[in-house]
């Protein structure tokens, strides 16, 4: 079987798990690899919800693609990127920087470098994880759209 293929197939299945384990990692679970948690966990149950709701609506899109639906495996653009947003979200759990009232709590990339990565350092790579994030969700979002209109538009089967 092709590599696309079965990248595709994984992606069909995984996108449904990963969009409701992702946020809880990144809100509570990244407490279990060293991070402290504050704030940021209060957050992540307050909103960690709507959080899961805007990840699973590209695979919800995906389901109104036929081609997609018939054969159980995405697109390669949309898996692509797909996959990219899971890496980028799993990495930025363990950078993000949690302060609140007082200073700033350790992220697990901190705590594992012994401080040799500053909260200063982890935050700059989460603010460029997070650009990958939103660009990875926005081209997903897209492909996802793009294979409805493709579909609908050639009558793919």
């Amino acid at each position: 079987m092709h590599l696309a293929a079965r990248s595709g197939r994984f992606v069909f299945v995984a996108q449904w798990i990963l969009a409701v384990l992702l946020p809880v990692f990144f809100f509570l679970g990244r407490g279990f690899v060293g991070a402290e948690l504050g704030w940021l966990t209060v957050f992540g149950i307050v909103y960690g919800f709507f959080v899961v709701v805007v990840l699973l609506a590209p695979p919800v899109m995906t389901l109104f693609d036929r081609t997609v639906r018939q054969q159980k495996r995405t697109r390669w653009g949309y898996g692509f990127s797909t996959i990219v947003l899971w890496v980028a979200l799993a990495l930025a759990a363990l950078v993000v920087p949690d302060a609140g009232d007082g200073p700033p709590l350790d992220s697990a990339l901190t705590v594992w470098t012994g401080g040799a990565v500053s909260q200063e350092s982890a935050g700059t790579i989460f603010a460029v994880l997070s650009v990958a994030i939103g660009l990875a969700y926005l081209v997903a979002f897209g492909f996802a759209v793009a294979g409805i209109a493709r579909w609908r538009s050639t009558g793919e089967s």
